[in-house]
C-alpha cells in the first residue's frame, strides 16, 4: 500500500511539473520578445502579432514591467542596425536585415500612435520610436543604390527598382511624419521635440538625396511657421538650424 501511494504521488508531481512547463510555454508564446537579448525583424514581427491579436499592452517607460522591453526595442544594437551599419558585411546582408526590420518598426509606430491618438500618454515612446524608425530607414537608403547594382543581372530588375522606388516614397512619408512631430507642441514634450529634431538631423544626409523640390518646400514651410510660434530659444535655435540644413542641403559634422 506504501509503495502504491508513493508511485501515486510521484505521478501527481509529474502531472503539476508538466502542466508548469506547457503553461509558462503558453505563456512565453504569448509574452514580451527577451529584453536581454538582441532583436531581429523576427522579434519586431512577433511583437506587433501578439499586440494586435493577443492583446498583448504595447511597452512602456512608465511600467517597470516592461520598461526594459521599450529601451532594447530602441536598441542601436539590436541586429537589424548592427548588421546593417557593419561595412564588413555583403551589401545584400545588410540590406535585407534592416528591410526585413523596417516595416513591423513602422507598425508599432502606428500602434503607438493609435493610442496616443486615444489618450494614452505614450507621446515620449512614439518620439523615441520614431526616431529610431529613421535610424533603420536611413541606412537602408545608404544601402539602396548599391544593392540595387547587385541586381542589374536579375530578369526581374524592373521589380526590383519598383520596390525600391517604394522605399524612397516611404522614407520621404517618414521623414515628413517626423517633421510634422515637431509642431505638435501639445502632444509631445520639449524633450521629445528635440529628440525629433536631433534624429531628423542625424539621418539627413541620407534623406537629402531623395527629397524632391516640392517635399524641400514643403519641410521647409513647415518648420518655418513653427519656427515663429516657438517662444523657447533652444527649440527655435534647433528648428532653425534643421530648416536651414534641409534648404540649403547642408549636412552637419
Amino acid at each position: 500500500m506504501g509503495q502504491l501511494f508513493k508511485i501515486l504521488k510521484s505521478s501527481v508531481w509529474l502531472l503539476l511539473w508538466g502542466g508548469l512547463v506547457v503553461q509558462s510555454a503558453s505563456a512565453q508564446s504569448e509574452s514580451y520578445p527577451p529584453a536581454d537579448e538582441a532583436w531581429d525583424g523576427t522579434s519586431y514581427r512577433a511583437l506587433v502579432e501578439r499586440v494586435e491579436t493577443k492583446r498583448l499592452p504595447l511597452p512602456t517607460l512608465s511600467n517597470e514591467a516592461t520598461k526594459l522591453v521599450f529601451e532594447r526595442m530602441v536598441n542601436v544594437d539590436n541586429i537589424p542596425l548592427r548588421m546593417g551599419l557593419n561595412r564588413e558585411l555583403s551589401t545584400t546582408i545588410r540590406f535585407q536585415r534592416l528591410d526585413s526590420a523596417l516595416d513591423p518598426i513602422h507598425k508599432l509606430v502606428v500602434l503607438y500612435l493609435n493610442e496616443t491618438k486615444k489618450g494614452k500618454p505614450y507621446a515620449t515612446e512614439l518620439a523615441r520610436l520614431m526616431v529610431y524608425e529613421s535610424k533603420v530607414s536611413a541606412a537602408l537608403l545608404d544601402l539602396s543604390e548599391p544593392y540595387l547594382a547587385t541586381l542589374s543581372n536579375d530578369k526581374r530588375y524592373q521589380v526590383h527598382v519598383a520596390y525600391h522606388d517604394q522605399v524612397k516614397s516611404d522614407a520621404r512619408q517618414l521623414y515628413s511624419d517626423l517633421v510634422q512631430g515637431m509642431t505638435e507642441t501639445r502632444r509631445y514634450s520639449k524633450s521629445d521635440i528635440l529628440r525629433m529634431i536631433g534624429g531628423a538631423h542625424d539621418g539627413l544626409p541620407s534623406f537629402q538625396p531623395i527629397f524632391t523640390d516640392q517635399d524641400r518646400q514643403d519641410l521647409v514651410q513647415r518648420l518655418t511657421q513653427q519656427i515663429s510660434k516657438t517662444t523657447d530659444q533652444e527649440l527655435k535655435k534647433a528648428l532653425t538650424e534643421l530648416r536651414d540644413a534641409i534648404q540649403h542641403r547642408r549636412i552637419r559634422t
